[in-house]
């Protein structure tokens, strides 16, 4: 692989990571474009690697708060809301995705790992995640209404997300709006909640990434992935307070119409 391919594939999961538009449909798209020979197992760590420490770093000080106020609610049961919402929440909704996760992934890989089936997650997703957006003008913060059974409901829309095309963040900003939350409230439980599935998704597999890691395009792909990674996360974030999801939407279908059209 070229280190321009490297780079080019670290920009792509760093924007498509975090944006609403699907990071596995793009390097999906991507692979069947530089024909299959660029998603190595090693390229797919470094990439999802690079997108962990960018969300890690990101909302490091969010898990610290966490951290903080669980370790004051076990010495001191001192209440608090990261310690009895925020962080129960995270680990109720991540395990719907776990468990079908670890129970199908070989199956779903099978059958929608085809760049020909990303067109209609892709556009179908798209219309909707507009449609909640424009009709459910919430602004309720986490701190004024999240409770664990919305986390699991954010958990579930977090599981279509294995379906590549449909978005992590697009399935889960989604679930956080028809539930009532702003935007950038919903994206910030969005990114919080799918930091353990990278972690998973690195772990995984990671043997044998020890060899990887003095090799340049692994390098490359880790750090260009980091690097847009953390300026996809802060253009989100600060767009989403302005401005509504409707240009992800316009994106998506486009993408979705121009992938039907030629393949």
């Amino acid at each position: 692989m070229d280190l321009s391919v490297a780079i080019l594939l670290g920009i792509v999961q760093g924007i498509a990571e975090f944006l609403p538009i699907s990071s596995s449909g793009h390097l999906l798209l991507f692979d069947h474009l530089l024909e299959g020979k660029s998603l190595s197992l090693h390229m797919n760590i470094a990439l999802h690697l690079g997108t962990l420490l960018a969300v890690s770093l990101y909302f490091f000080s969010d898990w610290w708060r966490m951290l903080m106020a669980l370790i004051a609610k076990f010495r001191h049961k001192t209440p608090s809301f990261e310690a009895d919402t925020l962080f129960p929440a995270l680990v109720i909704g991540s395990i719907p995705a776990g468990i079908l996760g670890l129970l199908f992934d070989k199956q779903i890989e099978a059958v929608f790992h085809n760049p020909h089936h990303i067109a209609i997650p892709l556009i179908l997703v798209g219309i909707l995640m507009w449609a909640v957006d424009r009709h459910y003008p919430a602004h309720k913060t986490l701190e004024q209404g999240l409770n664990i059974r919305q986390g699991l409901w954010i958990g579930i829309a977090q599981c279509c997300a294995l379906i590549p095309g449909v978005s992590r963040s697009g399935s889960t900003l989604t679930a956080g709006r028809f539930l009532g939350f702003s935007k950038d409230s919903a994206a910030r439980f969005s990114f919080l909640l799918g930091t353990p599935p990278m972690v998973a998704a690195v772990l995984l597999h990671i043997k044998g990434v020890g060899q990887a890691l003095t090799d340049s395009h692994f390098q490359v792909g880790v750090l260009a992935s980091f690097i847009v990674g953390l300026a996809s996360i802060h253009f989100l974030l600060a767009m989403l307070k302005r401005y509504s999801l409707f240009p992800f939407m316009v994106y998506r279908v486009a993408l979705g119409i121009g992938i039907l059209l030629w393949l």
